[in-house]
């Protein structure tokens, strides 16, 4: 009895020890995938080790040689069977990494070898929305030319051409509008990409999107417009040029507030005065049956209150 309870303790031990080992030998792998230690990623496959073993997140070792731009043990990874479409548990593919960075050595390679452009991150990020986030033009036009979708939205409905709205990427939203990229669509909210254009004060995307038609008056969920974004936020540039554009100065969101109450709302003097200056109408009340000199002077913004004293409507 003895004996056999010391095999079978011995038998544990050993297949530990080997457990171990192995972990070890994944471990290393890995590392040496993130190093650029073509050796020991080369050995851990000869010796029969997966040349798609990841860590307990999904990321393999294809995507750790990618998001270090280890251009040979990427070959080798490919050339040797991995998963070049395989995803981690937030939905990173290799692609989505190459993106991030801006390798478009790396994107290249991966679409030549077969990588799908759709499959999205958590957050509804394809290849595509990452590459317009960086602003990385090199790797969008490689994505673009192998029919990755330039619609593409993230899960709150915000596409890519918003995305470079938002972030002034000129470029970038020039591409996408040139290889047809629908400027009309709107997010979960109901904005548009001229709408963030002008909630960020980003006058040349602005000046853009007008020049391709952009709606300037299109309404979001709540009632606003881009004239309501730019007055909010008390970027004059922007309500100058939407109201030479053809913006409705009086226009009304779901509470009755104009461009001019939120201008007041916010303590943007001189937003209040250019609205003023263009024939804003002060008299409008919102839902409350509060006119902007009213809110002025309950909330004390002497400066604002002296604009609308010395205005005559």
């Amino acid at each position: 009895m003895r004996i056999i309870k010391a095999s079978q303790a011995f038998l544990f031990c050993s297949l530990l020890i080997s457990g171990l080992c192995q972990a070890d030998d994944k471990k290393a792998f890995m590392q040496a995938a993130i190093i650029g230690d073509i050796d020991t990623v080369s050995a851990y496959v000869e010796k029969g080790g997966d040349p798609n073993t990841g860590n307990l997140f999904g990321k393999s070792a294809l995507m750790f040689a990618t998001e270090n731009d280890n251009e040979e043990i990427v070959q080798y990874l490919i050339d040797h069977g991995a998963n070049i479409n395989a995803r981690s548990v937030a939905g990173c593919t290799a692609l989505t990494f190459a993106a991030e960075n801006g390798y478009s050595h790396l994107v290249e390679n991966f679409l030549k070898n077969g990588a799908t452009t759709h499959p999205k991150t958590r957050a509804g990020w394809d290849a595509l929305s990452i590459a317009t986030r960086q602003g990385y033009i090199d790797v969008m036009q490689t994505l673009i030319r192998n029919k990755a979708n330039v619609n593409t939205a993230d899960k709150h409905g915000e596409t890519a051409l918003m995305s470079a709205a938002r972030r002034n990427h000129l470029d970038a939203l020039k591409l996408l509008i040139e290889s047809d990229a629908d400027i009309y669509l709107r997010d979960k909210n109901g904005m548009s990409a001229m709408m963030l254009a002008a909630c960020h004060g980003h006058s040349e995307s602005v000046s853009y999107l007008l020049s391709k038609s952009a709606h300037i008056n299109a309404i979001a969920d709540d009632g606003s417009t881009a004239l309501f974004c730019a007055a909010e936020e008390g970027h004059t540039n922007i309500i100058e040029l939407l109201l030479a554009n053809g913006a409705e100065i009086n226009h009304k969101n779901m509470d009755d507030e104009t461009a001019l109450f939120l201008a007041t709302l916010n303590n943007h003097a001189s937003s209040v005065r250019l609205l003023l200056k263009h024939g804003a109408d002060m008299n409008i009340k919102n839902k409350k049956g509060t006119t902007p000199p009213q809110l002025a002077k309950t909330k004390r913004f002497t400066d604002i209150v002296d604009l609308f004293n010395n205005t005559t409507q």
